[in-house]
Parts: C-alpha cells; structure tokens; sequence
C-alpha cells in the first residue's frame, strides 16, 4: 500500500517549494534590472563623453585655436577618463585618430548601418568587458565615424557581487522557510487537532458530546459543523435502535419462554393426544408470533436505515388479498374468529409492489386477528371506482379510541400499551404499514370506536404520480 506523506509536511513542502520559486524568480528579475540599469548608465556616460567631445571642437574652432586636430584630439584624450578607448574614423573605415596602428586599440566592432544611428555595442577591449558606441559625426564639415568605449569591469563587479549575495542568501531563505512553513502548518492544522481529538474521545457510551467549533467562519468551522450534524443523526439512529432492541428483546423473551415451558411440561408429564395437539398449538402460535416480530425488524431496518427498491408493476389486488387471507385463516381459525372476504366480479389491477402490498395485508389482517375476540368476524373487501381501488378490512375487535387513532401509526405505540392488550404487540406493524402506503401513495383512513370494531380503508390511486419500473424509496 503506497503511504502519502501527512498533510503537515506536504505544507511544509509546498510553502517550500514556493519560496524556492519565488527567491528565484525575485533573482533572475532583480538580475536583469540591474544589469540592464548598469548598461544604461554607461550609455548615458558614453553620450556625455560625445558631446563633451563635439562641444569641446566647435569652442576651439570657435577661438581660432592654432593647434591641429590631431594634437586636440590627443589632448582631450590625454584628460578624458577611458580616453584611450577613443577612436575617429573615416566613412571608408581608414584611421583618423590614432593616427599610428600601434596605438589603435583592438576593436571588434560589426556594424553594417554605417553608424548613422548611435549604435551600442558589448564586447571585449584588452580581455576585458567594454561597451562600445559608434555614430557618424560631421568634423570641420567632414562625415566621421566615432567610437567611444567604456570599461564594463566595475559593473560585473556589481553584477558579481550581487548574484553571489543572492546565491548565499538562497539556501538562507530556504532554510527559514522551511521552518517558517512548519510553524504554519502546524498552526494551521491546530484546530483539526483539536476536533481529531475531541470526536477520538466520543463513543457509543457519550454520543450526546459534541466537537467544538471555532468561531472563524471558514472550512474548520465548516467541518465541525458537519461532524456535530454527524453526530446527531448517528444519536437519534442509536436511541431508535436502543429502545427497538429493548422493545423485541422482551417479546422475543416472551415467546421463547413460553415456548420452552410448554415444551418442558410436555415432555415431563404423559398427556392425551388431545393435550399434546394443544401444546403444539400453543407452539405453533408463538413460533408465528415471533416470526411475525422478526419480519417486523427487518421491515423496519429496510425502511428506516437502507434504500428499499420496489418493483412497481400491475398488481391484482382481488388475488393479493385471497392469498394473505388464505395465509392467516388457519390461525383466526384457532382463535375462534370467522375470517370471510368479499371480491368484486372483475379482478382489480393497481400498480405497486407485490410483495410490499402483500405484507400491508398482511399486517392489518394479523392486527385484526390479534385484536378482535372469540366468535368475533373479520371481512376483506376489495373496491373499486373510476379514480381509486383498495381494500377495506373489518372487524368487531375492541377498537381504537378517537385519541389514539392517529398515535398507532407511531413506532412503538402498542409496544408501550401492550399491558393492556389481550395479546402482547410490538407496536411497529402499523407504522411500516404507512410506510409501505406512502411508497404507493395510498391513503389510510380508520373508522374506529371502543368495543365496537374497526375498518381500516387502503386506497392505492389507479394512475401514480411517478411510476417508473424500478423506484428507490425510504423512510
């Protein structure tokens, strides 16, 4: 596994990294503006020593002076700084001054202008760095070339010291940088300390604690806001999850219990086939209700924590409901109630999921059961009209009171009255069962008083609002 370098040193790097490039960059320009600077200050010096030169002829010409050209020229160079990097020449390139070969300083100039432009040049006078100027000037009315040369050593002397100051200072900066860089980053990463270690210290045992938040309205606080927001929904999930947990540990506790001491009296006592077919009934009962429970967690758990994809595809509703009444009537059989239903001439088609349509029968014909007493009646009524079709289930059980109708479709409701119920619930049936309607867009609607029965209605619309093939829905 290829390990990546934490995000502290990669800081530290790239505030590196980017000093490095920006000391160099600040060199290399800094460099070149002195370096043009310097150049353009020789130039400037250059084309002072021409007009001192031209002004110093026309005010001897103006005088009358009787010495030649020759011996002025010889004089100015004599007390001109650099003077011996000074020549005149002829518009055919011959000497005019020097005069004498020997004294002709090596000149290594190109141009092919003529000159008749001032032209600079760098180049190397005596093996050292000189600029150079040519211009064609007019002398006693007479067309000249003159060149005028400058020492360039004194500037590379500059220019020498001041890239070996930066080439020293280079690995300085760096240096101070990279400490600079590490300071920083771990200032900058202080406060992801501070959460990392405020949300190691939160468990399952203190999830009401939160990481702080800094007041610095940016990404930090931006993340300990989506930690704390983490949190709460990963509390309220384990609240649910603690109290369900408690809630099917009781009624599976219940089941297997009772399940366990009729086994035992079974075995430690002869009995009549009778008293056996009764024991295995008592069983039998118990073992669907707990298989009744379970189905119940996972609903819920698909429901509650995790996309349910139903398939949604013409349904016969007159068939769903001979099936599940089919699947219970041995057991309202055996809690003495007369389980009956009622199907219209013509099958019934609605679009939805088999399965989920066939667990929402499901739950309201065992709720029926569980709920009416012997000799009691349950009916299954299939309708339809030209908008809406659906189920309507009956029974003369003991009703729901006009305060808690709304109330049964919470979770846990029943599980917190189960006490006062003839058999033991787990309060979650009817809550998935709203759950498995809203995924259909159908509708509830209870009719329901003490002592006197209730009708649950399920209406599913003929046409959905969105009825794709495959849909994703949850809680």
């Amino acid at each position: 596994m290829k390990r990546t370098l934490p995000i502290r040193a990669k800081l530290t790097l790239w505030y590196l990294l980017a000093t490095f490039g920006g000391v160099v960059l600040f060199g290399v320009i800094s460099y070149g503006v002195l370096y043009y600077a310097l150049l353009q200050e020789k130039k400037t010096h250059l084309l002072g020593r021409e007009e001192r030169l031209i002004r110093l002829l026309d005010e001897n010409r103006a005088k009358h002076v009787s010495a030649s050209l020759d011996e002025q020229l010889r004089d100015y160079a004599m007390v001109t700084h650099e003077g011996n990097m000074f020549q005149l020449r002829w518009a055919n390139g011959s000497p005019l001054f020097p005069s004498t070969a020997s004294q002709e300083p090596t000149w290594a100039f190109k141009d092919s202008s003529g000159c008749g432009e001032r032209y600079f040049q760098v180049l190397r006078l005596r093996d050292a760095p000189a600029m150079v100027m040519c211009h064609q000037i007019a002398l006693n009315d007479m067309q000249v070339r003159l060149y005028e040369g400058g020492s360039l050593s004194e500037e590379m002397d500059i220019l020498r010291i001041y890239r070996n100051a930066l080439l020293f200072l280079l690995p300085v900066l760096l240096a101070l940088s990279s400490f600079c860089g590490y300071f920083l980053s771990r200032r900058a990463m202080g406060p992801i300390d501070r959460l990392t270690k405020a949300a190691l210290g939160i468990g399952v045992g203190n999830l009401s604690a939160r990481v702080p938040v800094p007041a610095s309205k940016d990404e930090v606080q931006q993340l300990a806001e989506a930690w704390n927001q983490l949190l709460d929904r990963l509390e309220a999930a384990v609240s649910r999850l603690s109290q369900f947990s408690a809630d099917v540990s009781h009624d599976l506790r219940t089941s297997i219990t009772i399940i366990l001491a009729t086994s035992q009296l079974a075995l430690n006592r002869a009995r009549t086939d009778d008293e056996y077919r009764d024991d295995l009934n008592r069983i039998v009962t118990e073992c669907c209700m707990a298989a009744t429970l379970l189905d119940a967690l996972l609903s819920l758990v698909r429901s509650k924590n995790f996309m349910h994809e139903a398939t949604f595809r013409p349904v016969d509703l007159c068939e769903l409901v001979v099936n599940g009444c089919r699947r219970v009537e041995d057991l309202a059989e055996s809690n003495g109630i007369l389980l009956d239903w009622n199907l219209p001439g013509t099958p019934v088609f609605i679009e939805g999921d088999e399965v989920l349509i066939g667990r929402l029968l499901g739950i309201f014909l065992d709720n029926a059961i569980k709920y009416t007493p012997e000799n009691g009646e349950i009916c299954a009524e299939v309708f339809a009209d030209e908008h809406e079709a659906g189920v309507t289930i009956r029974d003369t059980g003991m009703g729901v009171a006009p305060g808690a109708q709304e109330q049964i479709f919470e979770r846990f409701f029943q599980a917190d009255l189960r006490e006062r119920k003839t058999q033991a619930g787990c309060g979650l049936g009817l809550s998935i069962a709203r759950w498995i309607a809203d995924a259909h867009q159908a509708k509830i609607t209870l009719k329901s008083a003490p002592m006197q029965g209730s009708s649950f209605r399920i209406a599913f619309p003929l046409t959905l609002d969105e009825c794709p093939e495959q849909v994703q829905t949850a809680v």
